[in-house]
């Protein structure tokens, strides 16, 4: 039977596990009839746990808010980036804000996903942002699951968005946006993105390792390491940009600053370098499996995007002809 036990002036509630084991829960009071009533509850749910009606995660109180520092303290000593706990952050914060902090996380249902979207709705959120808000909170009942703070599964899909091609430049384009810059250290960093594919911030992260760029797992969003060859023509330009590399927010402010004195299209961003080079390694080699590791995507749908493309077409806008060695290469390892 479950008992108070004090520790440095709080009271902890003691279960007796199966094994042997023993679990504290928090009381977060040093009043013994505040930490009495606790006591009852849990030793309320601990006779259903032991008829195997509960899971044991279920044992405690776990409210919305607290569940959410545990998950974001369990992301970081996982690894996830900055970036990806902040979204985490804000977007179970919008659960909260569309529920209630105190939602017990044993009573959480995809209704409660279902109003944090209505919410978002109403405030004009665009649909991509409320889907990147939908992917986070997914993650984070996966991990409530995991972790068996819920017995069921809780999950919702994305809002079905228009499948738009991927917005590449031109080699007209390019020439238009680098004959903008002046400063040698800014052309060398574009060229870089161009040449290389990679996303904004591996800039600041990647390393020359001989005829490869290598971009280490802990800064690559598939989290496994990466190596893209490089040619000698690029390898002046990478030193040059990635000594003291410009910050990430000052890159893409000048590619738009660039772009809009060449006349380019708002909708083509620094991103669209990425998109270039892609379509341009899947002219050159014809291996959509080839392309997705050089571009460190986890799954295969991500790359086959740049399929919907024909290939006569790409050839002409781009001015690249298949590559003949690689193309070989490429079948046999299809």
């Amino acid at each position: 039977m479950a008992t108070l036990v004090k520790k440095r002036k709080k009271y902890y509630i003691r279960i007796y596990l199966p094994g042997g084991r023993e679990k504290y829960i928090s009381t977060g009071t040093g009043n013994l009839r505040e930490a009495g009533r606790h006591l009852k509850l849990i030793q309320d749910k601990e006779f259903l746990f032991k008829a195997s009606l509960i899971a044991e995660a279920e044992l405690e109180n776990l409210d919305l808010l607290t569940a959410k520092y545990r998950f974001l303290e369990d992301r970081k000593q996982n690894g996830r980036r900055p970036k990806t706990i902040l979204s985490y952050d804000l977007s179970i914060d919008n659960l909260i804000q569309a529920t209630s902090p105190s939602l017990q996380v044993s009573n959480l249902g995809k209704q409660h996903l279902h109003k944090m979207i209505t919410m978002l709705q109403n405030r004009a959120f665009k649909d991509s942002t409320i889907n990147i808000r939908i992917r986070s909170v997914n993650a984070f009942t996966r991990w409530l699951l995991e972790k068996e703070y819920i017995l069921n599964p809780v999950k919702i899909s994305q809002i079905k968005l228009d499948e738009r091609l991927p917005k590449f430049l031109t080699p007209e384009e390019l020439d238009r946006i680098y004959s903008q810059i002046k400063e040698p250290k800014m052309l060398a960093t574009f060229k870089v993105y161009e040449g290389l594919g990679l996303r904004l911030r591996e800039l600041h992260h990647c390393n020359l390792d001989g005829n490869y760029v290598v971009v280490p797992a802990e800064y690559s969003k598939s989290r496994r390491d990466r190596m893209i060859p490089i040619s000698e023509s690029l390898v002046h330009d990478f030193k040059i940009a990635t000594t003291s590399p410009y910050q990430p927010d000052s890159i893409t402010h000048a590619f738009r600053r660039y772009a809009d004195r060449a006349g380019i299209a708002p909708e083509k961003t620094l991103h669209s370098m990425r998109h270039t080079y892609a379509l341009r390694k899947l002219v050159e080699t014809n291996n959509i499996v080839f392309v997705k590791e050089l571009l460190g995507h986890r799954d295969i749908e991500t790359t086959m995007i740049y399929t919907r493309f024909p290939m006569d077409y790409l050839m002409k806008l781009l001015d690249t002809p298949p590559s003949v060695k690689i193309d070989l290469i490429a079948a046999g390892e299809a």
